[in-house]
């Protein structure tokens, strides 16, 4: 549906609020930054200047299994997902300044992962196709992304707001999962969020369930629904308070979600629960 359809976003919604903390997650888990969701365990990785591990952990909060990429290094990891079939991908994406040449997705199989205590992963080196200044001018500063999601042997990367004014747009690439020396990651729109401060608006994980799109910020999910033609927001689910929620996954019943513990935002460092 993403290659042959055009997307618009249009804006029909009805709220619901109150998020359920599960239990605190562990010091190693500071910096969650991402979820996955397999079986009744889940996955998580810790963002810029951490080790390069795929953490797994069960609904208590304790961590059952440890997985150190060999061949990888923690720049700025900030996305993970799973294909649903063989693969974890490993968005190491994070760009807050605009200004990284070096952007990279690691490829990894999910059964050695959840097998093995060390595995090598395959890298995939990309730009973005409309990135021409390193950084470029505070107002075009799009580049920062911490959400990704997988559709149709491809990545769709959606990047966090630096803009300044803060303007509420978020650029849509795509990501060939059959990579050439130079990968490119092809600009396809701009998502447009409310304009109204980079802590309520900026995108921070996504998930895709069939042909659902689920975005998170720091405040809140939305939930598009797909109508044959383009994406429609059915739903905004409102959290009690601000903390740095970076992590989403989700059964038939719940959303889960994970924030990091910062001073920026107090009281993080959790995995929690939300009703779909």
């Amino acid at each position: 549906m993403w290659r042959t359809f055009s997307i618009f976003f249009l804006f029909f919604t009805f709220s619901i609020s109150g998020q359920q903390k599960m239990t605190a997650l562990p010091s190693s888990l500071k910096e969650s930054s991402a979820l996955v969701l397999k079986g009744d365990f889940f996955m998580t990785i810790n963002d810029s200047g951490n080790k390069p591990i795929i953490y797994v952990f069960n609904k208590e909060g304790e961590i059952t299994h440890k997985c150190y990429i060999s061949n990888a290094t923690n720049r700025d990891w900030e996305a993970l997902v799973y294909d649903g079939k063989e693969h974890l991908f490993i968005g190491d994406i994070g760009n807050n300044q605009n200004k990284r040449k070096n952007l990279r997705i690691y490829k990894v199989h999910v059964d050695s992962v959840l097998n093995n205590k060390t595995v090598s992963a395959n890298a995939i080196n990309f730009h973005y196709d409309d990135q021409d200044a390193f950084p470029p001018e505070k107002s075009e500063r799009y580049f920062d992304a911490e959400a990704m999601v997988y559709n149709n042997d491809s990545l769709f990367i959606f990047t966090k707001n630096r803009a300044e004014p803060f303007d509420g747009i978020s650029k849509v690439y795509a990501l060939d999962l059959h990579p050439t020396a130079d990968t490119i990651a092809f600009h396809l729109y701009d998502l447009q969020l409310k304009p109204t401060h980079w802590m309520e608006e900026s995108i921070t994980d996504a998930d895709l369930c069939s042909e659902d799109l689920f975005i998170l910020t720091y405040g809140k999910i939305y939930w598009y629904k797909w109508n044959n033609k383009d994406f429609q927001l059915a739903k905004t689910y409102l959290f009690d308070g601000y903390t740095q929620k970076e992590g989403l996954t989700m059964d038939k019943k719940f959303f889960y979600l994970t924030d990091e513990d910062e001073s920026i935002i107090t009281g993080g460092n959790y995995l929690y629960k939300l009703k779909r």
